[in-house]
């Protein structure tokens, strides 16, 4: 029997929940691995999911390999929102056992199927459906059930959760969260394990997915989908849940108004911030899709008014990257970093002319 032991980060913040995520793929095949928690101090939403998935996997693609666990008395936190148990362990609570409270959700697994049948048996749509786990965690983390804050809250986990349903194929979705009302500021975490969305967009004819990084930089441009495009079968449905490719570029506009956006698919991850340069690019190792959704609750004013001004931007930058047929991996690439300045359209409209 062989045995391989693992140091932990000292937090599973952003940064170090990657590495932790690309380091299993090298360690070899083992009967079992040990973790040993002993330096990390400061858990996330975001890195507690990726982790755990992370650690599930390994276990899972080794036959079945014994993931223990040492030194984690410290990790009270983390015992109570399900991680020990997300990825094989008998430790703390099991996701979804603690019932969330106002300021945080524990890790909550969504089974797709349990979702579709649910729909099926109430007699209406699966994004309905969707929307309704929506509300009731968003009235969970913020303790009310209106305002704009909710309205941010489920509307995020709505657009992000019904994009997995739609395209990810995965067997389940994961999420997690955390609301710090005192500073302002909330952090949900949204991972699942299906295809990931190089796949997921492929089958659109206009566009270049051939590495995971123009995978993400297409799939967060507005009207971009694997599934409603020119030519694309006719989508059958309540019209309201047909995939209009504006999910994940609404909600990162959201994001970038004081927070930021991550998302990480396959070998690579984007962090979208506000203004000019606000975006960077990592390396990543994820078979499927991760989202951490960083929202200043303290500056969300009118979402209605947010939504109508990032949806009518969205719609004028469609139609202007159609009059250049479709829109080539660069120029995707830097609307991105300018946050979507319209007038940024223009210089590339004036390139394509002359070009």
């Amino acid at each position: 029997m062989t045995r391989l032991a693992i140091n932990a980060p000292d937090s599973l913040e952003l940064l170090p929940a990657l590495q932790l995520c690309s380091d299993p793929r090298r360690l070899g095949q083992h009967d079992e691995y040990f973790i040993n928690f002993s330096r990390t101090r400061t858990l996330t939403p975001f890195g507690m999911l990726l982790a755990a998935a992370e650690l599930d996997r390994l276990r899972r693609s080794n036959n079945g390999a014994q993931i223990s666990v040492g030194n984690y008395g410290h990790m009270g936190y983390g015992a109570h929102m399900g991680f020990f148990q997300a990825f094989g362990t008998s430790i703390g609570k099991a996701p979804g056992e603690a019932l969330g409270s106002k300021n945080y959700l524990p890790i909550t697994i969504f089974r797709t199927d349990a979702l579709i049948r649910s729909a099926a048996i109430s007699g209406r749509e699966v994004g309905d459906e969707i929307e309704s786990e929506c509300k009731r965690m968003a009235e969970t983390l913020i303790g009310q059930g209106e305002g704009d804050v909710f309205d941010a809250f489920a509307y995020s986990m709505r657009e992000i959760m019904r994009n997995v349903i739609e395209h990810a194929r995965a067997d389940s979705v994961h999420i997690c969260s955390q609301y710090w009302p005192t500073k302002g500021r909330a952090e949900v975490a949204i991972l699942d394990c299906g295809i990931g969305l190089r796949d997921s967009i492929k089958s659109n004819p206009h566009i270049d997915a051939s590495d995971d990084r123009k995978a993400i930089h297409y799939a967060l441009m507005p009207a971009v989908s694997g599934k409603a495009f020119k030519g694309a079968p006719a989508q059958r449905g309540a019209r309201q849940w047909k995939n209009s490719g504006f999910g994940l570029y609404m909600t990162s506009r959201l994001c970038r108004n004081g927070g930021n956006f991550f998302i990480a698919s396959g070998e690579k991850g984007v962090l979208l911030t506000a203004g000019t340069g606000g975006k960077r690019v990592f390396d990543t190792s994820f078979s499927g899709t991760a989202i951490r959704m960083t929202i200043r609750t303290d500056q969300i004013a009118n979402l209605k008014d947010a939504l109508t001004k990032y949806r009518e931007e969205g719609f004028e930058i469609q139609k202007k990257y159609q009059e250049i047929v479709s829109i080539d991996p660069s120029s995707a690439s830097l609307m991105l970093s300018h946050d979507f300045n319209l007038s940024t359209w223009d210089r590339l409209r004036s390139r394509f002319k002359t070009s």
